[in-house]
């Protein structure tokens, strides 16, 4: 179903690629960070058969502290220590690269986690406020404007989501109880799906596309769990895997409307799978000559053609980015 291409490894330049996801862009380049043998890190880009460094540390940057995200454009964004100390996204453009939100005025802390950047060169961020509120912002070099924040939200889970409509997605539990999948139209919250019906537990990185579909993972009161596709006021099941899993981690969305989630099937070990629980790659499977001992993605990993980028760890210690191509 899938064609793996190895784009990165740990070996005479790169040391080590965690804790950070890989992120991949509507022309399937993939953006990622790494740290060096020779000291220090770096946001890289792979594309064409290449590896382009976007920015090393040093200088402006202490350190990176996120997966990047990039846009069609090469446009690339990321959390990172600044020298003078302080806490910033930074975006990336043309070789440029500068803080559009930082915690030199009202912010006290930036993410955790990543942000998501859309087409548009739209950031959306986690971060704390000087009122001692936990908030959702969305920043594009020129100003920043707030989503969401602890008045209503007691907290906020996993990565904030945008599309290039401007539409805002989060996870978050209410001040009164209760979880909740939010879209944010541009000031106008939407609820998507919460706890207050079928639903017991959501999963905590619902994914959105540009059609302004949501994915989620989510478990029902009577314990089964699944992934379902929200759109519109419509939330439809993708997959219900009541006896064949033992639990589902998230899910991930293209364009298209197509879904692959992450899940442990019984007595087997986590994978990743499509819609027809076919799997498509798992712990213990052999791959690039060794044994698949760990992985990471989420959201940023997928892109609009169902192309994903992902981070492995090896058996043999070695660490990989890998491009997944769907079959045409």
């Amino acid at each position: 179903m899938f064609a793996f291409v190895l784009v990165a490894d740990t070996g005479d330049r790169f040391a080590d690629f965690a804790p950070y996801v890989p992120s991949i862009n509507a022309r399937g380049h993939v953006a990622f960070q790494a740290s060096l043998r020779s000291g220090g890190s770096g946001v890289f880009l792979a594309g064409d058969g290449s590896i382009a460094d976007l920015a090393l540390t040093g200088g402006l940057i202490e350190d990176f502290v996120s997966h990047p995200d990039i846009s069609g454009d090469g446009s690339w964004c990321a959390y990172a220590t600044l020298r003078s100390g302080e806490q910033a996204v930074v975006l990336g453009r043309a070789g440029d690269v500068a803080p559009i939100a930082d915690t030199r005025g009202s912010l006290t802390r930036i993410g955790p986690l990543g942000p998501v950047m859309n087409e548009g060169g739209v950031v959306a961020f986690r971060a704390d406020t000087d009122s001692d509120r936990h908030a959702i912002f969305k920043a594009d070099g020129a100003s920043i404007v707030p989503v969401a924040d602890s008045r209503r939200f007691s907290v906020f889970h996993g990565l904030p989501v945008i599309n290039s409509s401007g539409r805002v997605v989060f996870r978050a539990d209410f001040e009164g109880g209760g979880q909740g999948i939010i879209a944010d139209d541009h000031g106008v919250p939407i609820t998507v799906a919460d706890t207050t019906g079928a639903f017991a537990e959501l999963g905590r990185f619902p994914c959105l596309n540009e059609a302004g579909q949501v994915a989620f993972s989510a478990t029902h009161r009577d314990g089964r769990a699944g992934v379902f596709l929200a759109t519109g006021d419509d939330v439809a099941p993708v997959v219900t895997v009541a006896g064949e899993f033992e639990s589902v981690r998230g899910a991930l969305l293209d364009d298209g409307g197509g879904v692959l989630f992450f899940a442990t099937p019984r007595g087997g070990a986590l994978g990743v799978y499509d819609a027809m629980s076919r799997k498509v790659l798992s712990i213990g499977d052999d791959l690039f000559g060794s044994v698949v001992a760990d992985f990471a993605l989420n959201p940023v990993s997928i892109n609009g053609a169902g192309q994903f980028a992902i981070r492995l760890k090896l058996e043999n210690q070695k660490q990989l980015i890998v491009r997944a191509d769907p079959a045409r």
